[in-house]
């Protein structure tokens, strides 16, 4: 596990958004794991610029999100296929047929991500449980993609992006543990200082379902990516 310690968020969404465009330009075809929520969008408005700038091209490049909300249509605001297209598919040259999010058919989103190859860089945020993609806190690892019901920390979370007449999903489908870390490469970043009890957890404490993301201490290529706020309690 490899550790950057940033300024603040927008050095860290530069530097987290560079090794994705490095992902892009040496191998052209490569299969991006991506990440929705609030911890992503400087990495996508970076990689959004590089391309308008002719600096990236996205055409032969393949995506596999890492979840979705049960229960919400693709067409739904608050669904991670909008959040998707609104702040970076629309915004590049990527073919529509090539971006994937699991859904109701969960259960061949993992032969499909074999079939195009395997995801050669997962982005990944980790929530203030520490889960990654929505792999809750648990007695075990999950391996494949799933359903999974969401916690209450999970939910309040969430709860900002929902209006008071909208109903927030509590359960969604997920990238399983044993399919992210078959990544080839994995850049997980974290912001603030409310996420830097959970990052000195991932980092620093034992390897245990009750904190998903310190599973990346075995990965072989994890990019741990996070700003002074968040890696304030780090030893």
């Amino acid at each position: 596990m490899k550790l950057i310690v940033t300024k603040d968020y927008a050095e860290l969404s530069r530097q987290a958004a560079a090794l994705l465009a490095a992902q892009v330009v040496q191998k052209p075809n490569c299969v991006l794991g991506l990440a929705t929520g609030s911890s992503p969008l400087g990495i996508y408005e970076a990689l959004i610029a590089w391309h308008k700038a002719g600096l990236l091209d996205f055409s032969a490049v393949s995506a596999a999100n890492l979840d979705e909300y049960e229960g919400l249509s693709g067409d739904h605001p608050q669904s991670y296929a909008c959040f998707m297209r609104e702040n970076l598919f629309n915004h590049i040259n990527i073919r529509p047929e090539a971006t994937n999010i699991p859904g109701a058919d969960y259960a061949g989103y993992d032969a499909l991500v074999d079939c195009l190859g395997g995801i050669d860089l997962q982005l990944l945020g980790i929530g203030h449980n520490g889960h990654i993609g929505f792999n809750e806190p648990g007695e075990s690892f999950s391996v494949l993609t799933h359903r999974e019901e969401l916690t209450e920390t999970t939910i309040a979370a969430n709860a900002r992006f929902f209006g008071p007449d909208e109903v927030q999903p509590t359960s969604a489908f997920t990238m399983g543990i044993g399919t992210i870390m078959k990544a080839r490469r994995i850049v997980l970043i974290a912001s603030g200082e409310g996420k830097a009890e959970i990052v000195k957890a991932m980092v620093q404490g034992p390897v245990t379902p009750a904190v998903p993301a310190s599973i990346l201490q075995l990965h072989p290529d994890a990019i741990i990516v996070v700003d002074e706020a968040a890696a304030g309690l780090l030893g």
